[in-house]
């Protein structure tokens, strides 16, 4: 399997840098799964329905975001009715959205999951322990993880 994982894109600028590339780069390296963090997509930051849409139609498969999820008002209802589109798993409960999506490739499913560290952000779970608690609940053994931190040392 051949992993497209693309960070922050910033801005209309780099959506649309990304777009003029995207289809060369999927068909250069034979991608299978295209994963893109784009919770910098809107100007400013954040997402907004019209990035989010950009990002999908230029052949992301799922769309993650971190601390600037929910900085764009308009795109709120995006997270309850696309499940093309991450949160943060370790956000409180009952915070908009899913942090989790799985991707039929049949004959094998890949979940992919988004989580956010701790250092220098809001208040989150800790996605350390939150990860092993909901590992128990992914059941495919192909997991990708977007970890959004500020920190190297929680990167690493």
């Amino acid at each position: 399997m051949n992993l497209l994982f693309i960070g922050d894109v910033v801005g209309q600028s780099g959506c649309d840098f990304l777009e003029s590339r995207m289809y060369k780069l999927k068909r250069e390296y034979d991608i299978d799964v295209t994963v893109v963090n784009g919770e910098n997509s809107a100007q400013g930051n954040g997402i907004t329905p019209q990035s989010y849409r950009q990002l999908l139609n230029m052949g992301a498969d799922v769309v993650t975001t971190g601390n600037h999820s929910f900085r764009q008002r308009e795109a709120e209802e995006l997270y309850d009715t696309n499940e093309q589109l991450l949160r943060p798993a370790n956000y409180p409960e009952g915070v908009m959205g899913h942090g989790v999506t799985y991707i039929d490739m049949c004959p094998y499913k890949i979940a992919v999951v988004n989580l956010m560290g701790t250092m220098y952000m809001e208040a989150v779970e800790n996605p350390f322990n939150y990860v092993d608690k909901l590992l128990e609940s992914i059941d495919t053994p192909n997991i990708i993880v977007d970890f959004h931190a500020e920190a190297t040392s929680e990167k690493k």
